[in-house]
This record gives C-alpha cells, sequence and structure tokens, in this order.
C-alpha cells in the first residue's frame, strides 16, 4: 500500500511540474507576443498589454473601455493572427532590405493592418500600385 501511496505522489508532482512549465511556456509565447506588438499602434498595442501583460479578461477590458466585449475578442484575434503572420514578422524584421517605396504601405498594411482601399487613399497611390507592393512584399518575403 506504501509503494502505491509514494507512486501516486510521484504522479501529482510529475502533474504539477507538468503544469508550471506549460504556464512558463504560456508567459514566453505571450512575452514574444507583446514584443512583436511594440510595432502595432498604440491603441492596438495597449489592448494587449492589459489583455497579456496585465491579465485582465477582454470583458473587463471592454467594460473600462465602454466598448462591447465580442467587438474587443474580435479584435484580439485579429491582432493575434497580424502577429503570428510570417509577412508582419519580415517587415518588422527585415524592413531595411524593402525598397523606399514600398516601406509605406508595408506600414499601413501590414503593421497597422489597413485595408489595401485605406493605403492607396493615405499613400495618394492608385489601389493597383498598392496591391502591387503587398505583392512585392509577400515575394521578398518568400525568398528571404
Amino acid at each position: 500500500m506504501a509503494s502505491m501511496v509514494g507512486s501516486r505522489g510521484r504522479g501529482v508532482e510529475l502533474a504539477h511540474a507538468g503544469q508550471r512549465q506549460a504556464i512558463q511556456q504560456r508567459r514566453r509565447a505571450a512575452e514574444r507576443l507583446l514584443t512583436l506588438a511594440e510595432h502595432l499602434p498604440a491603441q492596438d498595442r495597449l489592448l494587449l498589454e492589459q489583455v497579456y501583460r496585465n491579465g485582465l479578461s477582454v470583458a473587463e477590458v471592454a467594460h473600462l473601455m465602454g466598448a462591447r466585449p465580442r467587438r474587443l475578442q474580435r479584435r484580439v484575434a485579429q491582432l493575434l493572427r497580424r502577429l503570428r503572420d510570417p509577412l508582419f514578422r519580415f517587415v518588422v524584421g527585415r524592413s531595411d532590405l524593402l525598397p523606399r517605396d514600398v516601406q509605406p504601405t508595408a506600414r499601413l498594411v501590414v503593421i497597422e493592418g489597413r485595408s489595401l482601399r485605406d493605403a492607396a487613399r493615405a499613400r495618394g497611390r492608385s489601389l493597383h500600385a498598392v496591391r502591387e507592393q503587398v505583392r512585392t512584399l509577400r515575394t521578398l518575403a518568400q525568398v528571404m
């Protein structure tokens, strides 16, 4: 009977160690995301910091901001997709390799998440020109 209790105790210890390891992995992943989030516009960065650094739920942040929780939940999901996108990482990490005329488009579309149409208006370019610049970005990201 004593050996069964001892083996259970080790099993519980292993389970707790596994949980601690999983928590540490989630914390490291959150820190990596927050490091990338430093490149986002201030409002987006602050939203992610409230959730991932300060531990507030999206509902709590929504209450503080006077926003709808579902809307903020979708916003967080969009931001996380953007941060995990290899193109985002490429633009952030290798912007020095981008042609000068493509850099503002990269910032607007990839970093800020604006639509191609909005980026074209902001840059005073045609939608076609902006679409071609984004195509160039994607090609460079694949090659590099």
